[in-house]
């Protein structure tokens, strides 16, 4: 600003140079009563009002700060830096929109102002405009080329969204820049840490806390590394240091309590996730993670005391209500399964789910009168996974049905999730559509690198690649691929027949632009959802949205099903996965979603070795005709090889009918006594799919002989202690012992109540 300019009367020479000698001897409280002072002496000029508003947000009066910053806007309305220090306020008070606004008036009025688009770009990434925020850290490093903050931010951005190897370059540019930088150290070490680059992540953890003694974030994330690591002692110091650090610090008593549990020590792992309630209620990571000990110790009755701690919890968050009210349901399911208890809780869920308005968006520009909403698909029937059942093979088989629309892979396997339409509606009515295809750029390019959604605040890449559908055709030469711009013109003009949308109508708009970008000259009234391993509140919240909706469940002889599934984790000496997987699998075939809905299953076998009959039973049920393309495998139409994952693609995986995968031999996991146990445990649901034959006495007898058996390790789990050099003692402490046990008990009591699961899953009928 050039002050000769401005027609008021101004401050003296002396009056300015001794508020600025204050201000370099960091005498703020004098600085701000002499500054204060100017502007009562001189209410018209707009340098005074800017030096106040910087010396109050330095001294923390971040709202007085904002009343001086306006104030020195409306007085020199051209001042770039006015705007930009007006942006950084808002910025800090959280008003978003606000700060995205002031910044670009200060870039228009200094388009080369470098240090604005860095500080937008970290606006916009709360804003959740990924692209928008990579973009500007981009113009900030084309306009200073040594802004090391700007490499490290765009890093931030990169690690956010999965984009690891790219994030892996700017934080070691702004190192290279910044050798003392901590935070670029810590964030390297965050990225090396996914990685699987561990100790190359532990090297600059221990340089990021070198540079920044008091660096507390770095305690933490240091800590989540050598958990990994397996060095819980020392994982469990630098989380209790990063508490001393910081007291009110969620993030590390979440991280601390998970560790307590996995070491055994339940209950002080509790004490650590109330702490964290109590601090914050509206923190997520808390209450998904409680469900773990609240499982091992639910059936010690926990006091209502406790309950009323967890539970009636005030939070003002619907998004943190409807998540501690699944933890609830989630509590009370497996502990009543098949009883009023059970059902009323997923009511409450519903409840939840419908209370929330953030579901619905208005479109801010009223539909003509003359428009008429096209016709959507009415049926759906939604595909879930049971273990490696051969989902992807039914999945290929059911495309390219003339009357049958469905999107390619699992890619929308979290779209009912809070995240992913938070994410669509960010930016409004008119961004919705070009924002679904930034949140999944693989359906457009199959090739893309780019992450998409998979769960709480998780990314998976390279998912096209990786389900083979970068290689298909006769000749293994074609990438699939949807025109972006004709799909996103055809979903704007399908959004704007409509006056609201929810995340279900969109879905089923999806589809529709999809099959006329696709040239499909067939309307398709049944849609063919690959839902497959969901979380629970995607998985409930798309049932609340699509109550009629048919699950569709592949199944396998069990024993062979869940051993191909847990074999790759069990040969890595993940223990924990290993049992959250054969957990998942006991309470997948008697879901309470199945109960009152039109849900079957469908036998892996059935359509390996009577295709026809079984592909014509699947039709009935679809009410759909069968039709030629139900016997080939394609993907948008295009052969498609196999599943690159599979052991057996390379043999067998082109050959829809190959019968390598059901005649696997059992055993190279579970031993003859884990089968008996685990074989005994699915008796029911075997006998109702017809992989044994009923004996009811037989059953009884195993039933009580596996009793004891609960308590001792498995064979299998006595090779992964042997691996990981932990005594069976020590092994049988952990929480993910514990917590297999607990479920394991829940179902032996449900079957020694009622000598079956309730409301289990039934089998598609053939003929």
């Amino acid at each position: 600003m050039n002050e000769s300019d401005i027609n008021f009367s101004k401050p003296s020479k002396y009056q300015l140079d001794t508020l600025l000698g204050y201000f370099q001897a960091g005498q703020y409280i004098e600085a701000e009563k002499l500054s204060l002072s100017i502007t009562q002496e001189f209410p018209e000029h707009p340098f005074a009002w800017k030096a106040l508003a910087l010396l109050l947000k330095r001294t923390g009066k971040i709202n007085e700060a904002l009343i001086a910053i306006k104030r020195s806007v409306e007085l020199d309305p051209k001042d770039n830096e006015n705007h930009y220090n007006l942006a950084i306020i808002l910025q800090g008070l959280g008003k978003f929109n606000e700060a995205e606004a002031s910044y670009r008036k200060a870039i228009a009025l200094k388009p080369g102002h470098a240090e604005a688009y860095c500080n937008m770009g970290v606006t916009l990434q709360k804003l959740g405009k990924s692209d928008d925020a990579q973009t500007s850290y981009r113009k900030a490093i084309e306009l200073k080329t040594n802004y090391a903050e700007a490499y490290n931010n765009l890093g931030a951005t990169l690690q956010e969204i999965g984009k690891l190897e790219e994030a892996e370059l700017n934080f070691r540019k702004a190192i290279s820049l910044k050798i003392d930088y901590a935070e670029a150290y810590n964030n390297l070490a965050v990225t090396l840490k996914e990685l699987e680059k561990l100790d190359d992540a532990e090297i600059n953890y221990i340089k990021a806390i070198s540079l920044k003694t008091n660096y507390f974030e770095a305690y933490n994330n240091f800590g989540v590394t050598l958990n990994v690591l397996g060095k819980l002692e020392e994982a469990e110091l630098n989380f209790r240091k990063a508490i001393a650090l910081k007291n009110n610090y969620v993030e590390a008593y979440t991280n601390l309590g998970n560790l307590l549990f996995e070491k055994g020590d339940v209950l002080n792992s509790i004490d650590c996730f109330k702490k964290v309630i109590k601090l914050n209620p509206n923190y997520i990571p808390t209450w998904l993670n409680l469900f773990y000990p609240l499982q091992v110790i639910k059936t010690q009755k926990l006091s209502k005391e406790d309950y009323s701690l967890l539970f009636d919890v005030h939070t003002s968050s619907k998004y943190t209500q409807i998540t501690k009210s699944i933890l609830k349901y989630r509590i009370k399911d497996r502990l009543n399964r098949g009883s009023f208890s059970s059902n009323n809780s997923l009511k409450e869920v519903f409840s939840m789910f419908a209370s929330d308005e953030s579901t619905f968006i208005k479109n801010t520009n009223s539909p003509s009168s003359e428009l008429i909403k096209p016709a959507l698909p009415k049926k759906i029937t939604a595909l879930l996974h049971f273990g490696r059942s051969g989902t992807g093979l039914l999945h290929s088989l059911i495309d390219n049905h003339p009357e049958v629309s469905t999107l390619p892979s699992v890619y929308f396997n979290e779209f009912f999730d809070h995240f992913i339409w938070k994410n669509i509606i960010a930016g409004g009515w008119e961004e919705m559509a070009n924002r679904f295809t930034t949140l999944y750029p693989v359906l457009f390019d199959a090739s893309s690198a780019d992450p998409i959604h998979s769960g709480y605040k998780r990314f998976v890449t390279n998912i096209g690649q990786k389900e083979g559908l970068t290689k298909v055709g006769i000749n293994r030469d074609e990438i699939l691929s949807v025109d972006k711009e004709i799909f996103v013109k055809e979903l704007k003009k399908l959004m704007n027949c409509y006056n609201y949308l929810d995340a279900f109508t969109f879905f089923k708009l999806i589809h529709s632009a999809y099959e006329i970008t696709l040239q499909n000259p067939k309307k398709k009234d049944h849609i063919f959802y690959h839902i497959h391993n969901p979380d629970a509140f995607a998985q409930l919240n798309f049932l609340r949205l699509a109550p009629n909706t048919n699950w569709l469940i592949m199944v396998r002889e069990p024993l062979q099903c869940c051993e191909s599934w847990i074999k790759k984790n069990f040969e890595d000496n993940n223990y924990r996965a290993v049992v959250n997987r054969i957990i998942t699998m006991l309470f997948e075939i008697d879901n309470p979603i199945f109960e009152s809905k039109n849900s079957k299953g469908i036998r892996l076998e059935d359509l390996k070795k009577n295709p026809k009959k079984t592909m014509q039973a699947l039709c009935s049920w679809l009410c759909i005709k069968e039709n030629d393309s139900l016997y080939e495998m394609t993907a948008q139409g295009k052969k498609w090889w196999g599943d690159p994952a599979s052991p057996d693609y390379m043999n067998d995986g082109s050959n829809p009918f190959g019968n390598i995968s059901i005649k696997r031999k059992l055993g190279s996991v579970f031993s003859e006594s884990d089968q008996f146990i685990i074989r005994t445990l699915y008796y029911p649901f075997s006998v109702n799919f017809g992989y044994i034959e009923e004996n009811l006495d037989q059953f009884k007898k195993d039933l009580q002989s596996i009793k004891p058996m609960l308590s001792k390790m498995f064979d299998f789990e006595k090779k992964i202690a042997e691996q990981n050099k932990i005594g069976h003692t020590k092994f049988m402490k952990s929480g993910s012992y514990l917590y297999l046990r607990s479920a394991l008990i829940e179902r032996w009591n449900t079957l020694n109540k009622f000598n079956t699961y309730p409301n289990m899953l039934t089998p598609l009928k053939i003929n």
